[in-house]
């Protein structure tokens, strides 16, 4: 009988079949080749938005963001106009490893989201993505900080973004290759030196690597530059990968089984979309200084941003030339207020009906009267406004390629369930592929990606990957597309542990042994709600860490 008793779950942020799959049959992957031949795998339809933190932490919960309360890397505040960083306390559901340790499994938890804060687990956390940097408090127990430091040859914690601010592609190419070899050390670490039953490690580089070498790799890509030093830096990380899976395949006993995931797939990006410029051009929002300035016309029709001018002076040396620009020129520059925070205190909301607080979580908000602070929108006008926005989003055409730019929209209640959907977005905007939401102004409402070094040209598709292997896994199967949620009942059932009757996922039996599902019924209970974790106070400095880092990243 096919027995199982431990699982490993090592997730990529990113991956995507559509590059792993024709390198493994180059030979180029041979550890992922092995896992395809010799496992279950699929594609695994992400949340939507398909975004770092929903989508595991639907994976981890098994359930939709209407349940779990995690919608974006931010929750609005102030009343619509700020956003403050997700914490722990945010959450409203238990995660695989809480329902595991109720049950006397014991967890090991590395580098996912919404860990920040560590929580008291039995096992260990290494807290993930969205830890202010700088901090020492990231683990659980405390003194796993100083083992990992001792034991782990140049530990540190996580990729250094600032070179992507000042477009140094080539340093943080080198700052990711070296942290993917000290997590891959981490990893296996305390894959033999810890008691576990349940171990999920996340590696995010490879999501930071396809996000800003995309058009280096893809020679159809428009931006692509020719031949480069860069091109196969995306190919090298995934054998990175593949190196770090076959050190855990050598260490895999007949007993503990192997689930190889991504929170989402990827794809290339070639224009973004930028949602306020159309907001204001369709007369839904309006600014303060509406007119585009002589001086703000004629850079963006060069093409020139303020982001790349400050690019190239810091390259130069002179990174300090900006700041003696004065405000109200720097003001005139396309881009320069890049992100919502930026933009709000020049947004006139009196004639404001829709705007977007933030682009990577893919949604618009009502300026609904009695919820915004300077709401407009009537509550009874409120279900036609959503539909005469999803009517015009619908019929955007990119003159320059005369592709529809976007896919589809939808109404929260059409995507989400549960006693937390009033909390995600009005309308959630699904872009077509190789288009990206973004929320910044600039001359124009679409505009080529890529045209600056540290710009993203690789996006999010919801797309990703699932692979299963080792112990308790069907073997040589490919399966149709699973869904993110059908994660945590897996696991769940694997450990032997009840799956929970609140999961919106179901246990993914097409990837299981045979004689495993006949020898081990699906069992189901329900635990009581978990106690609201404590608000942490974030200080201010925290809290800019975390943005410096997002924004470095291409998300705010």
């Amino acid at each position: 009988m096919a027995s199982v008793s431990r699982m490993v779950v090592v997730g990529l942020d990113g991956a995507t079949f559509d590059l792993i799959k024709p390198w493994a049959a180059e030979g180029k992957l041979p550890t992922f080749a092995r896992l395809l031949a010799e496992g279950a795998h699929a594609e695994l339809r992400s949340t939507l938005p398909a975004l770092t933190p929903p989508a595991w932490t639907s994976a981890a919960t098994g359930k939709n963001p209407g349940k779990h309360n995690v919608y974006n890397f931010y929750k609005v505040s102030g009343g619509g106009t700020g956003k403050l960083p997700l914490t722990p306390a945010d959450l409203r559901s238990r995660r695989v490893w809480d329902i595991a340790n109720v049950y006397g499994k014991r967890a090991g938890v590395v580098h996912l989201p919404l860990t920040y804060p560590p929580e008291h687990l039995d096992g260990f956390v290494v807290s993930g993505i969205m830890t202010p940097k700088g901090v020492e408090d990231y683990t659980f127990p405390p003194e796993l900080r100083d083992e990992l430091q001792a034991h782990v040859d140049g530990y540190r914690f996580d990729v250094d973004a600032d070179a992507l601010k000042v477009g140094d592609l080539r340093a943080f190419a080198e700052d990711a290759f070296e942290l993917q070899r000290i997590q891959t050390a981490e990893m296996l670490y305390l894959f033999e030196h810890k008691r576990w039953d349940l171990l999920w490690v996340m590696f995010h580089t490879l999501d930071k690597l396809q996000h800003f070498f995309w058009h280096l790799m893809d020679p159809t890509h428009p931006a692509h530059p020719g031949a480069t030093e860069f091109a196969d830096v995306v190919l090298r990380f995934h054998q990175l990968l593949d190196e770090a899976l076959a050190g855990v395949l050598a260490r895999l006993d007949d007993d503990t089984g192997l689930l190889v995931m991504s929170d989402h797939g990827s794809c290339r990006l070639e224009s973004y979309f930028l949602i306020m410029n159309w907001l204001e051009d369709t007369g839904f929002l309006r600014m303060k200084n509406a007119a585009r300035s002589p001086l703000k016309r004629a850079l963006g029709g060069m093409g020139i941003e303020a982001r790349g001018i400050v690019q190239s002076l810091r390259r130069a040396g002179l990174g300090w030339v900006p700041r003696l620009v004065p405000g109200r020129l720097k003001a005139q520059v396309p881009q320069a207020r890049a992100s919502f925070a930026r933009i709000a205190p020049h947004v006139d909301w009196s004639g404001t009906r829709v705007y977007c607080p933030s682009a990577p979580g893919s949604g618009l908000r009502v300026n609904l009267r009695g919820r915004e602070a300077e709401g407009i929108v009537a509550p009874e006008d409120y279900d036609r406004v959503c539909e005469e926005v999803r009517a015009r989003l619908l019929t955007i055409v990119d003159p320059k390629t005369g592709r529809h730019v976007v896919h589809a929209v939808h109404r929260r209640e059409e995507i989400y369930a549960g006693p937390y959907v009033d909390n995600g977005a009005d309308l959630l905007v699904e872009t077509t592929d190789s288009y990206c939401l973004i929320e910044g102004m600039g001359p124009a409402a679409i505009v080529p990606a890529g045209q600056n070094d540290g710009e993203r040209t690789g996006n999010h598709r919801r797309e990703g990957i699932f692979l299963l292997a080792g112990a308790g896994a069907r073997r040589g199967v490919a399966l149709p597309t699973l869904d993110i949620c059908d994660v945590a009942p897996t696991l769940l059932y694997l450990l032997d542990v009840p799956v929970q009757q609140d999961m919106d996922g179901a246990v993914a039996q097409g990837a299981i042994a045979p004689e495993l599902l006949a020898a081990r019924d699906v069992r189901t209970d329900q635990l009581a709600a978990p106690a609201e974790v404590a608000a942490t106070e974030m200080s201010d400095q925290d809290r800019r860490a975390i943005e410096g880092m997002l924004e470095g990243l291409g998300y705010l």
